[in-house]
């Protein structure tokens, strides 16, 4: 099977789409501060449908299927890897981390643990959201056992992978500290935070589209003279 994708037209729609997605958001929070709020059933419906702080709408479905997206490519590097027998555990531990993450961006898995660590970390400032301290760890672990696996990765997509990681990470960590440090003077019901909510969401959204055209390059330069067959032709 031979791959001829136009990926830069890929990132581009993918960024029209965030682009989109954070302008309806920051409609939904217009509405919120300038009407009678969540006491309007339009009001209710449009925030419930465009906010990207809340669940079960467009921008968490669109983030979780970008998210998605990258699994499944890592599942197609893995299986390309393995076909060229090469070694292919780390593309399918990489795949189940980003099920994960796309499961987590659905159903709020982190918002479970915010309540403990809150708890066990008496957390405040930088730390009042606790809930990514474990996750923090995590992401450390695994950054050490991939080490010396990225190293391995052509320049370029290095490259692609750090920089889709830096951004994914300064929304989903960095944004998320700085942001729960004014919501503990300032409460979570301001302009001012749900600005920075918003800038989160787009770093994580923007930290997914980049990977996603990551791995694509990737795919491209890996297997752009490989033919894979998928089943057997068997009678």
């Amino acid at each position: 099977m031979k791959f001829k994708v136009r990926k830069s037209r890929i990132l581009r729609n993918l960024f029209i789409a965030i682009a989109l997605l954070i302008i309806g958001s920051l409609f939904s929070v217009y509405l919120l501060f300038s009407t009678a709020g969540m006491e309007d059933k339009v009001t209710r419906l449009l925030v419930k449908l465009l906010n990207v702080n809340l669940e079960a709408n467009l921008p968490t479905y669109f983030s979780a299927l970008v998210l998605l997206g990258d699994a499944i490519l890592l599942a197609f590097i893995a299986y390309g890897s393995k076909a060229l027998g090469e070694k292919f555990w780390h593309w399918i531990g990489l795949s189940g981390i980003f099920v994960f993450i796309s499961l987590d961006e659905m159903i709020q898995i982190h918002e479970q643990l915010r309540a403990p660590m809150e708890a066990l970390f008496s957390a405040s400032g930088l730390l009042y959201f606790a809930w990514f301290i474990p996750y923090i760890g995590m992401v450390a672990i695994i950054g050490i056992a991939y080490f010396k696996f990225m190293m391995r990765l052509p320049k370029n997509i290095l490259k692609l992978f750090i920089l889709a990681g830096v951004v994914f990470v300064s929304g989903a960590v960095g944004m998320e500290m700085i942001g729960g440090m004014h919501a503990e003077i300032h409460g979570e019901e301001t302009l001012t935070y749900a600005l920075m909510y918003n800038f989160e969401e787009f770093l994580e959204m923007s930290g997914a589209a980049i990977f996603f055209y990551a791995l694509i390059s990737y795919i491209e330069l890996k297997f752009k003279t490989a033919t894979f067959t998928f089943g057997t032709n068997e009678a």
